[in-house]
């Protein structure tokens, strides 16, 4: 009878704006998903890394699951020490109990904690002290890692993603899964290779489906389709974690062929090099986006909120696109998505139906607009849970918290809707909208708090997108931010 090959699988996984004055502990962990064990499994079917891996561990018979501990928060500032420790030790604590044949573990990449600015190597480090240097550890890191020499010489392999939005976590959760086995039965001898480059482009370039990351990646995909070649991984930095070691990287992972890692790694690096000036993003103003979002033949019009991203860790209360929707006299427009407390508990006690005068938004700090003061009725009321549509995170269930739809009056008599809400929850999919009454298609101006993820499940629908110049700890332009850590000269704030 053959012996079942058991491969343990783990997640820990936040994207860490350190220009967020609120710290991320373990209660926002638990809101956004805390899987232990079993429970690991209700993702299987998921558009997720842990969903990819429990599916293709399933459908290989030689394979057995020793589901340890998966979670991740919503982007935000640093991780606490107790969060680290609480998650960290539960999965430690269970490979010393399993001792699995190999590991899959999904990271992100740009995790920056009390404890360490490379929070990712820290986690490797702690699970390679447990199972030691002999057991094969595979890393799924999200595209927007700050990767770093220590994660790539503590793992066996590195498996960022291959897509921006990130529509292939599941794919690379099976890849993880295949290289484990492989490394654990004696088939790959994995040997990586690591570029940095002093770089860090801005997200709306990043889109895989235009240039230049449409051939960057097409080039790395070439490379993987050599016979030694075990994967070719490129992540473009997180700008938003001011850390020591930032920028893109270029990850060469090998059959045993270390020279070919190192020489493919340079190519690639050179390739992106060479062509950073097209990752110069295009964007307009807030009076430009709404003036050409109004004047558009049909919708919907798309406009991306690209410095209220709570994606990227921002409070997600921003008001500068509302306010000029408002006051240019958009009608037909909705926006997603407002967190703002006080507005709720307000709409709550009146009621559906009432019409309340209030001040809304921007009430966290004042980097993200002004609280507009505004007339609305209250639209509809509910606990904020949906769905993903997909293409990210397909089937997974998740909630906006008590969520309430205000319609608010304009002074040209037109009215905009606005979820409200209680958790910062980005905007990328249309789940958003139908799980409050409002159906997409038929607005002519969608406002979405989002980068680039939202073109998954918008592009689809839209007529057009504008990407928006919107101040916020997401802002496109970099000279808005204190760095002070970072090591300089680095493109774009450095002419190089």
């Amino acid at each position: 009878m053959q012996t079942l090959l058991r491969i343990a699988v783990a997640g820990f996984a936040h994207e860490t704006n350190t220009f967020a004055p609120w710290l991320t502990d373990l209660a926002d962990f638990e809101a956004n998903g805390l899987y232990r064990g079993e429970d690991m499994v209700q993702l299987a079917g998921t558009n997720t890394v842990v969903g990819g891996a429990v599916d293709a561990i399933a459908a290989d018979q030689s394979l057995a699951i020793v589901p340890l501990l998966a979670t991740s928060a919503i982007p935000g500032g640093l991780v606490t020490a107790r969060a680290v420790e609480e998650i960290e030790g539960a999965i430690a604590a269970g490979l010393r109990v399993a001792r699995p044949d190999a590991v899959v573990l999904d990271l992100h990449g740009a995790m920056v904690t009390q404890l360490a600015d490379d929070g990712e190597a820290g986690t490797l480090r702690r699970v390679r002290d447990v199972v030691g240097p002999q057991i094969p550890i595979v890393t799924v890191l999200d595209l927007h890692a700050n990767l770093s020499p220590e994660m790539v010489d503590l793992a066996d392999v590195i498996l960022p993603y291959d897509t921006y939005p990130h529509v292939d976590c599941a794919e690379r959760g099976a890849e993880a899964v295949r290289c484990a086995a492989a490394i654990a039965r004696g088939q790959m001898r994995p040997t990586a290779a690591l570029v940095k480059l002093p770089m860090m482009p801005a997200g709306p370039k990043q889109y895989s489906g235009i240039e230049p990351t449409r051939s960057i990646m097409d080039h790395a995909f070439a490379m993987e389709r050599l016979p030694a070649v075990v994967n070719a991984g490129v992540t473009f930095a997180f700008p938003y974690a001011d850390c020591p070691f930032p920028g893109m990287g270029v990850v060469v992972t090998t059959h045993d062929d270390a020279p070919l890692a190192e020489r493919l790694a340079r190519e690639l690096g050179d390739e992106i090099w060479r062509r950073r000036e097209e990752f110069l993003p295009d964007v307009m103003t807030i009076e430009e986006a709404v003036h050409t979002a109004m004047a558009a033949p049909a919708g919907p019009v798309v406009l991306a909120d690209l410095g209220d991203n709570p994606g990227g860790g921002t409070a997600c209360d921003g008001t500068a696109l509302l306010w000029a929707l408002l006051d240019l006299g958009a009608a037909d427009a909705a926006v997603a998505t407002i967190v703002d407390r006080e507005a709720l508990d307000l709409a709550y006690r009146a009621g559906v139906g009432a019409t309340i005068t209030l001040e809304l938004g921007a009430k966290t700090d004042d980097l993200h607009g002004y609280p507009i003061p505004v007339t609305a009725t209250v639209q509809s009321l509910s606990d904020g849970r949906f769905v993903y549509e997909g293409p990210m995170e397909r089937g997974v269930d998740n909630t906006l918290g008590r969520t309430a739809v205000l319609a608010c009056h304009g002074r040209h008599g037109n009215r905009v809707e606005v979820i409200v809400c209680e958790r910062r929850v980005q905007s990328l999919d249309l789940a958003i909208f139908r799980s409050q009454g409002i159906e997409p298609t038929e607005r002519a101006i969608l406002v979405v708090k989002s980068a680039v993820h939202f073109r998954g499940s918008f592009t689809p629908i839209a007529h057009r997108i504008i990407e928006v110049d919107t101040p916020g700890l997401t802002s496109v332009d970099f000279r808005r931010f204190p760095y002070r850590r970072l090591p300089r000269p680095i493109w774009p704030l450095d002419e190089m």
